[in-house]
């Protein structure tokens, strides 16, 4: 048995790394949604009208288990339920309702270790882990025990029911989907007024490749949102650092502040303040631009040299804790958007003192870093700023050297489609 359940896992495993995009791009769309629970509920009336239900698991061979992997291949996509699949997939090989569920369980183990270990990458670049960690463990434990009580019931209710009330189940949902979403079309171009712009005029399946940098993480639910409102098109939205943003070839990038040199077209959809934070613990409460520039340079070995230098920058005397401690610098990865543009805009020719600093991935994990070390400064958006680090006003800065455009560039001039989805995006940005 275990050698069956390796082998029906091995469909669903190639499917998972070879359709991978086209699967998350199937998630964004509600109408997809609902015509994949039409398909499960197929199944699930194929199960029960050609299903002879005259095996059990001991008759088990490796074609049926190269069989079973197949439907649970299919359960990829959303709306389709793996474990309908897989019974359907069972009960087409002449097995009973227990068996088949029985399999079709045991099937998951694998299938979903393996995707929790590819995900593992994936969670462990969460902004802001370690605040989710509780909930997440209650959601774990909450998720075990539901589906252990939910599977225990459900064998039982095989051994003398049968599938077709799950079809009708399936199939009630999928048409109260499609129904709101026909209701749910015209406000949303209305609401974009742009109802041109979600007409695909060839009638081909689009999928929008959407790439944003580090720096512009925090607009996750503007994107989210915008992925939702779409009826025509999905979406497909990754992150990218910011000197491979152009060569990964998506419709849309997202950045802070202009490359160099840009020869694509390009829409400023919003703009973005840089803010300068310390930690809590930190009375540091003004600088000039010109302290600024040498505390990032480096010019001062702890923050006692430099309250000795400029005592009205801080509130209150530095606590013993921070006052003798070097100053923590931290900065972005040297070629990203945020990092280039505090260095163009604010730094003047002043040299960072890079060797002092420590590399920070993005701006959650900025404000991770200067929250957890009472020594520590660096810079954020303005949107992101958090009760976890205090922001330093900069007394004589001209505010455009603090503002830098959310830029789109595209690789082409933006169809219907595109301007919509910018549209949005812009909607979104507006205070």
């Amino acid at each position: 048995m275990g050698w069956y359940l390796i082998l029906a896992t091995i469909p669903a495993g190639l499917a998972g790394l070879f359709l991978k995009d086209t699967v998350e791009a199937t998630f964004n769309s509600p109408r997809v949604t609902a015509m994949f629970l039409f398909v499960t509920a197929a199944f699930l009336v194929i199960a029960e009208w050609m299903g002879k239900r005259q095996k059990n698991l001991s008759k088990m061979t490796w074609i049926d288990a190269l069989w079973i992997g197949l439907f649970q291949a299919v359960s990829i996509f959303p709306g389709i339920s793996r474990s309908g699949s897989t019974i359907t997939g069972g009960m087409t090989r002449q097995f009973d309702r227990p068996s088949a569920a029985r399999f079709s369980f045991l099937m998951s183990i694998p299938v979903m270790l393996a995707a929790g270990v590819l995900s593992a990458r994936d969670l462990l670049q969460v902004p802001n882990l370690s605040s989710f960690l509780p909930v997440m463990a209650i959601g774990f434990v909450t998720a075990g025990v539901v589906g252990y009580f939910s599977i225990r019931w459900l064998l039982a209710f095989l051994q003398k029911r049968s599938l077709i009330s799950f079809a009708i189940y399936c199939a009630a949902v999928a048409a109260i989907v499609l129904i709101l979403s026909a209701f749910r079309s015209p406000a949303t171009a209305q609401a974009q007024q742009t109802p041109s712009a979600l007409n695909n005029t060839d009638n081909s399946p689009r999928v929008l490749q959407v790439a944003y940098t580090p720096a512009l993480e925090g607009l996750g639910s503007i994107l989210s949102s915008c992925a939702n409102q779409q009826t025509s098109f999905s979406m497909v939205v990754s992150e990218s650092p910011t000197p491979s943003l152009q060569s990964i070839g998506a419709d849309v990038m997202l950045r802070l502040g202009a490359p160099q040199s840009l020869s694509l077209p390009s829409f400023t959809l919003g703009s973005e303040s840089l803010i300068f934070v310390v930690n809590t613990e930190n009375p540091l409460q003004q600088l000039t631009l010109d302290q600024l520039r040498q505390i990032f340079s480096g010019k001062f070995a702890n923050w006692a040299a430099f309250q000795q230098f400029c005592p009205e920058c801080f509130s209150t005397d530095l606590p013993e804790s921070v006052k003798n401690a070097g100053i923590a610098l931290n900065f972005y990865a040297e070629g990203e958007d945020i990092q280039s543009a505090m260095e163009s805009n604010l730094m003047a020719g002043v040299l960072p003192a890079r060797s002092q600093a420590l590399l920070i991935p993005d701006p959650f994990a900025m404000i991770e870093a200067i929250g957890s070390s009472q020594t520590a400064i660096g810079f954020v958006p303005a949107s992101l700023i958090s009760s976890k680090v205090n922001a330093i006003s900069i007394s004589d800065v001209d505010p455009t050297q603090l503002s830098l455009p959310i830029l789109a560039i595209t690789q082409t001039q933006p169809d219907d489609i595109t301007r919509a989805f910018l549209a949005c995006l812009q909607n979104g940005l507006k205070p």
